[in-house]
């Protein structure tokens, strides 16, 4: 199964994001940082695996991702600026989970 899914555009981006950033492990993990009023926000940090993890090795990059993430959000897609509307590299889950300004008590507009 193919937990994370990425254009050849998008891996080009994002290799090149982490070059910039003088990132020298491309051991990369995909965390939940907290959920807002959109929904789950998640980031990146350099990691190792462990045995909660399944890893999806893409070219010279190994995504680390938790396998209850993977199974809650069903993997995850990278996208690249263009691919995301000009919009910029993002990461999304698969599934997005219902959510929306009224998970939050209304205070989103």
């Amino acid at each position: 199964m193919k937990n994370l899914t990425i254009s050849e555009q998008a891996y080009n981006e994002f290799k090149e994001f982490l070059v910039e950033n003088k990132v020298e492990s491309f051991n990369i993990r995909i965390n939940l940082a907290g959920m807002a009023c959109s929904g789950p926000v998640f980031n990146i940090t350099v990691d190792e695996a462990t045995d909660d993890d399944a890893t999806e090795v893409v070219n010279d990059i190994t995504f680390v991702m938790e396998k209850r993430l993977i199974d809650e959000f069903g993997g995850f897609m990278i996208l690249s600026s263009e691919e995301n509307n000009g919009n910029g590299l993002t990461l999304r889950p698969v599934i997005q989970p219902e959510g929306g300004c009224g998970s939050c008590g209304g205070g989103c507009h």
